[in-house]
Order: structure tokens, then C-alpha cells, then sequence
């Protein structure tokens, strides 16, 4: 544990240092050379041995998160406003989770919504994120169920994703009980009817820094096949160098995952005419997303497994 403090305090001090590299006291000042910190950031988890896969793996999501917002803090030259210091620091906060754009995430409400659905909704959330996860590790536990690959491989994934829907809703619940003004980080994803839309809903926090800093510099809607290419290829390295880094293991499932994804998300609107069709066109299209995703959801799992050995998301 010492190894996992000592890397999250390295990680934030080469963020909260970053807007000092030039000596400026604005942090909008601080320019380009703020930029180069991320890299140190994501790589502070190295500072955990090996051996300690999971605690690498938090830190990885801590560094993910503070080197994005160093990214978007500062693009092209300049900071994003005539922001202090203290705003700079107070943004570096891990809470709300991935609140990677600024200052989007870091709305405030206008008024405090009642709390007693967001406490219900932190409990259920909660109650449905361990639930899920000791169901996932009985499963692991049986010696008949890997038997039969499509019906382990379905039942894991269901409970893969009753666990990060219900681990959303509870992060959720917090953030608007401290007066955020967020939406889930995972929107309902299961009901996707294309591979796009299932993008969009699937972390959308994240997904709007790539809109940000990918999809548009690469050409935006003007050049489409382009701009998703470079998205999913952004997603892919960078998923795979955290996923290398908690588990020392660099293979290119990863990135095999998110590019898989680029003819899928291309095609979306050829499942989005058949949609809108009629019931049966519906329930085609959103069978024919959920099937691709299970399918490609293996490679995901495939590096899962390492970071959680006690429970076998792959074979």
C-alpha cells in the first residue's frame, strides 16, 4: 500500500506541478510545456512492483484521469482561461470521476436536488455492484460453467455489466448529493442499437474529450471514416499501455478491442435506417449490436482476467 500511496502523491505532484514549468503565475500562462507532465503521470504506477497487479490497475484509472485533464487543461499553447491556481488544483480532484473536460464536469447545480433519490439510488447502486461481483466470483469458483464457453461467456458479461451500470448509478447518486451537475458515466449502454450509440452512451465524459481533441483535429464529420479511425486508435494505445502497465503484459488485445470497433461504428447508420423501420427492424438492430459486442467483449476480457485473476472473465 505504501508503493500505491507513494505513486498517486508522485502522479498528482507532476500534475499540480505542471502549470509552474515556465515560472508564470497564471496558470493560462503555463502554455505547451504543461503538456509534458503526462507522460510522467501515466507512468508514476511503475512505481508499484509487479507483482501487485490490482493496485497498479487503481493507480493506472487515478493517472488516466489526471493526465486527461492536464491534456485538456491545457491544449495547444494555452490554458482554457484566466484560471488561479487554486481553480487549476481544485479541478485536479479524482470527484467527480473522469471529469477530464473543463470545466463541463465540474458544473456546480443551480440548487441542491433532494437528496432521497440519490441516496436510494447510491444504496441500489451499490447493493447491485457487490451483488453482481459475488455472483461473477461463485461463478468463477464452478468447474462445470467454462465448459460450455458461449453460456460462461454470456452469463460473465451480464454480470460484467449489472456491475458497472449499478457502480454508475452510485457514483452518480454521490456526485449529485455534493452538487455536481453530471449524468451517469455508463448511460443505460445495454440499450444501444448501434455500435455508435453504444459509444456515446458508454462513458461519455471520456467521450467527449476525444470529440475534443481527436475526432475534430482529425477532420470532425468532414472526414468521418478518418476521424473514427483516430479515435478508436487514440482509445486503443491508451487502454493499452494502462492495461500493460498494471499487468507488465503489453499483447494488443486492447487495441485489437477498439479497432475492431471502427467498421461497427461506421456502419451504425445502416442499423439506425433499419431501426427506424418498424418494431422488428428495432429489435434487429439492437440484437446485431449487442452480438457484435459480446463477440469482441472476449479480447476486453482477455486482459480483464489479468487484473483480476480470482475471477475468470476469459479463457
Amino acid at each position: 500500500m505504501g508503493r500505491f500511496l507513494l505513486a498517486v502523491a508522485v502522479a498528482f505532484a507532476c500534475a499540480a506541478a505542471a502549470p509552474l514549468l515556465n515560472g508564470r503565475s497564471r496558470v493560462r500562462l503555463a502554455g505547451r510545456r504543461a503538456r509534458w507532465c503526462a507522460p510522467a503521470i501515466l507512468a508514476a504506477p511503475l512505481l508499484i512492483p509487479p507483482d501487485r497487479v490490482g493496485l497498479r490497475a487503481a493507480a493506472a484509472v487515478l493517472a488516466a484521469d489526471l493526465a486527461l485533464k492536464v491534456l485538456d487543461f491545457f491544449p495547444r499553447g494555452t490554458g482554457r482561461g484566466p484560471a488561479g491556481y487554486r481553480e487549476y488544483v481544485r479541478l485536479l480532484v479524482p470527484f467527480p470521476i473522469f471529469a477530464v473536460v473543463y470545466p463541463a464536469h465540474k458544473r456546480r447545480l443551480p440548487r441542491p436536488d433532494a437528496p432521497g433519490p440519490h441516496v436510494a439510488r447510491v444504496l441500489a447502486g451499490t447493493a447491485g455492484f457487490v451483488a453482481a461481483l459475488s455472483v461473477l466470483h461463485a461463478l468463477s469458483s464452478m468447474e462445470w460453467l467454462p465448459a460450455d464457453f458461449a453460456a460462461a461467456h454470456a452469463a460473465r458479461l451480464v454480470l460484467f455489466v449489472v456491475a458497472i451500470e449499478s457502480l454508475s448509478q452510485a457514483l452518480f447518486g454521490l456526485e449529485r448529493l455534493a452538487g455536481y451537475d453530471t449524468t451517469p458515466i455508463v448511460r443505460d449502454a445495454y440499450r444501444s442499437r448501434t455500435v455508435a450509440e453504444f459509444w456515446r452512451r458508454w462513458n461519455p465524459r471520456v467521450h467527449e474529450w476525444l470529440l475534443r481533441h481527436v475526432f475534430r483535429p482529425a477532420g470532425g464529420r468532414r472526414a468521418p471514416i478518418r476521424s473514427t479511425f483516430a479515435v478508436f486508435l487514440v482509445s486503443g494505445l491508451f487502454h493499452e499501455v494502462m492495461f500493460g502497465m498494471a499487468t507488465s503484459r503489453f499483447d494488443g488485445l486492447q487495441l485489437a478491442f477498439f479497432l475492431a470497433q471502427i467498421p461497427a461504428v461506421l456502419a451504425s447508420g445502416l442499423l439506425e435506417r433499419l431501426a427506424r423501420q418498424n418494431l422488428v427492424g428495432r429489435a434487429a438492430a439492437h440484437a446485431l449490436t449487442l452480438l457484435f459486442l459480446a463477440s469482441t467483449a472476449i479480447l476486453f476480457f482477455r486482459s480483464l482476467a489479468r487484473v483480476f485473476p480470482s475471477v475468470r472473465f476469459a479463457w
